[in-house]
């Protein structure tokens, strides 16, 4: 079988509402992974899973603040992506 490809990766992290509320809470900027558990009302596991996902599709990006781990997008155009796939299926954009 054939290794996975961009396209691929970004489907795949893309593909639960989860990752996706992740990315548009990074709209505003950088943040701390240790605000998404209780915002999102899952475990920190799940947060530290679906940034380790994003990351590997090249949509995010990470750096260390002491023991704090910062994550931004990668693109902010990625935004724009979001929103045009979001017409393109018809669903309304929160």
């Amino acid at each position: 079988m054939r290794e996975s490809t961009a396209l691929t990766l970004i489907g795949k992290a893309l593909s639960h509402p989860l990752r996706e509320r992740m990315l548009r809470l990074l709209a505003d900027g950088e943040r701390c992974g240790c605000e998404f558990a209780p915002e999102l009302g899952v475990d920190p596991s799940v947060v530290s899973r679906s940034f380790a996902l994003l990351e590997r599709a090249g949509l995010v990006q990470s750096r260390r603040e002491g023991v704090r781990v910062m994550w931004s997008l990668a693109d902010p155009e990625l935004l724009d992506v979001l929103e045009r796939l979001a017409t393109l299926t018809g669903e309304r954009v929160a």
